[in-house]
């Protein structure tokens, strides 16, 4: 059961707060005086609508005063609404140059974010060792995104030198700081035996809180475990559950698996509407290579229904997907 080694999957776009306790005529009248914490404040307030209308255009200008000062949160903010687009034209390539000049006093999560766009090409040439350097910056200081990223460079060698101790070492604080997807990576360094010996109950372990906050690719790893008794005693009750779950969050293989258990009964009621549906939505979500696989599932269930049953199972299969998976129940 070979597991794959997922990196954090988007920039952090987090404004950061400096959290000046003050009224609302004080913090004006600190910001108007110069005051940088009151400015950052206040670009803030703006720009997530805190008590105000939204509006971004105020928060850039707060932001940009301050960050013009060299306030460090000011110019990590600044970053961000041009990273994300929000009062202004999305470009990565100012994003980065306020970033870098957050990062060179050390702020935490503009190291990060630089991290992520060397690492992914966004707004600059992709640069593994120098998305480790920054990387490894942040996680130093207990960014736990980053220590996942990095602790799979060193799995993979990607910018620096490949070790399975620093890979382990950088995995697990990032897994006990409660980051999800470095949970599930953890986890998954016991699954493959990656530097570790193999040991499914530890997997199991770090699958299991990935797992409870939503992390899909663990989700269908303990389920996959579940089915197996392979750390955990053999339950089809709880694979189903598991699958069903990660079905929801578009996983094309979870989406077939949860449709055989249906078709079959196997942890769950046999439900040939629920069967059909599932393998028709994998059929459609599936890569090339598992599409085949997908639509034989579906039109061997739909052998087994009535005309009625599969007109039914159409229009939820349909309902399912419109409604972003919400709508799924027969």
């Amino acid at each position: 059961m070979k597991q794959s080694f997922i990196r954090s999957l988007s920039i952090s776009l987090l404004l950061a707060s400096t959290q000046v306790v003050a009224q609302d005529s004080e913090l004006i009248a600190r910001a108007e005086a110069g005051a940088v914490a009151a400015q950052t404040e206040l670009g803030y307030i703006y720009a997530v609508g805190e008590g105000v209308t939204q509006d971004f255009a105020t928060a850039l200008k707060w932001f940009k005063s301050a960050a013009d000062l060299g306030y460090a949160d000011a110019q990590y903010n600044y970053g961000n609404m041009y990273a994300n687009g929000f009062g202004v034209e999305q470009d990565y390539a100012e994003a980065m140059r306020w970033y870098q000049r957050a990062a060179a006093q050390d702020h935490m999560r503009a190291q990060y974010n630089l991290g992520f766009m060397f690492d992914n090409a966004q707004g600059v040439a992709q640069d593994y060792r120098e998305a480790a350097k920054w990387y490894r910056a942040a996680a130093l200081q207990g960014h736990e995104a980053a220590q996942n990223n990095l602790g799979v460079m060193y799995k993979y060698g990607y910018g620096l030198e490949q070790s399975y101790p620093n890979a382990l070492e950088w995995l697990k604080l990032s897994a006990e700081g409660g980051y999800p997807i470095g949970q599930f990576n953890y986890g998954a360094m016991f699954v493959n035996g990656t530097g570790v010996e193999r040991d499914y109950a530890e997997a199991a372990k770090w699958y299991q809180l990935a797992a409870d906050s939503g992390n899909v690719s663990a989700q269908f790893g303990l389920a996959d475990m579940y089915i197996a008794g392979e750390g955990v005693a053999q339950d089809y009750a709880k694979a189903g559950s598991l699958y069903l779950s990660a079905a929801k969050q578009g996983n094309p293989e979870a989406q077939y698996n949860i449709g055989e258990m249906f078709a079959a009964g196997y942890g769950v009621e046999q439900n040939f509407i629920l069967a059909y549906l599932w393998s028709d939505i994998s059929a459609q979500t599936s890569t090339v290579f598992h599409r085949g696989r997908a639509t034989r599932n579906r039109d061997q269930i739909a052998d087994q229904m009535t005309e009625e049953q599969i007109a039914e199972a159409k229009a939820l299969s349909q309902r399912c997907v419109d409604s972003g998976y919400l709508d799924c129940e027969n």
